[in-house]
């Protein structure tokens, strides 16, 4: 059973915990996917591997079940409890931007908590890094195949300034090497709608927005991603209610603007050199 404490590092508020608490759910679904879960801790599985239920409350319900298991490997690589909580905490954090997005209890982004409960993905300063191999549907430019890299996602945590990023990455490099020796990473990649060239060419070139996109040489083709863009500027997937949308920051105007003018936000992908 998960103690209050937990809760308390996992980052839930009062109101998800107490919700938590009282989780009604399929058991045997829930040991199917914790199952499922403590098969592929350690094995560092790519984004979308494991198939989560269709009931994101059954992955919740599965996570806190194997949190103890999530913890031992953390332990085991030797990662700090600082890193290990911070990371694990996102978990709370995407209660938090359920409950703000649809005003009720809930998990949807479910599916995405199994990047840092099997232990790929970790919190370091103001970035995340998950430690993975690059697919060999998506080559990186100057990456072997079946080589290592480390993609940068970016919490809901505050600004991206120089100064933030310039310590995660240093975070990072000093990270991967101690503790996941087997696979060394000379490169970082993202992919993201923050990358799209028509935001880096829009917004002010001095803003941490795009100081941080400048860091990136892109590569590959850019996809459409209106929802990406709307979803995490305004915490909504309703195109509907442009008119309604905060547009108290230079960005939060960019995407409306571009939405109204009939274009279309893309995720583009980039990549450096640690």
């Amino acid at each position: 059973m998960t103690t209050a404490e937990e809760y308390r590092l996992l980052g839930f508020s009062a109101e998800d915990q107490a919700d938590a608490e009282k989780l009604s759910v399929d058991p045997v679904k829930v040991a199917e996917f914790a199952a499922q879960l403590r098969k592929a801790i350690g094995g560092v599985p790519v984004e979308g591997q494991l198939e989560a239920p269709d009931d994101p409350l059954v992955s919740l319900a599965a996570y806190l079940e194997t949190l103890p298991d999530i913890r031992r490997f953390h332990q085991e690589r030797g990662v700090s409890d600082e890193i290990s909580w911070a990371s694990l905490a996102d978990l709370g954090q995407q209660l938090k931007v359920h409950r703000r997005t649809h005003g009720t209890f809930g998990l949807e982004t479910h599916w995405w908590v199994t990047t840092y409960w099997t232990g790929a993905l970790y919190a370091l300063g103001r970035l995340q890094f998950l430690i993975h191999p690059v697919p060999d549907s998506h080559p990186v430019p100057g990456v072997e195949p079946g080589e290592w890299v480390i993609g940068v996602h970016i919490a809901e945590t505050g600004p991206l300034t120089p100064e933030a990023v310039d310590d995660s990455i240093d975070q990072a490099r000093a990270f991967f090497a101690e503790h996941f020796p087997e696979h060394p990473v000379k490169t970082v990649t993202l992919g993201s709608w923050l990358i799209d060239p028509y935001l880096l060419d829009h917004l002010p070139q001095d803003s941490n927005m795009v100081r941080f996109g400048r860091r990136f040489t892109q590569y590959g083709e850019p996809h459409d991603s209106q929802d990406s863009a709307i979803f995490f500027t305004f915490r909504s997937h309703d195109l509907g209610r442009l008119d309604e949308f905060p547009q108290d920051t230079a960005l939060q105007r960019l995407i409306v603007e571009r939405i109204r003018a009939g274009g279309t936000w893309q995720t583009a992908f980039g990549y450096f050199t640690l």
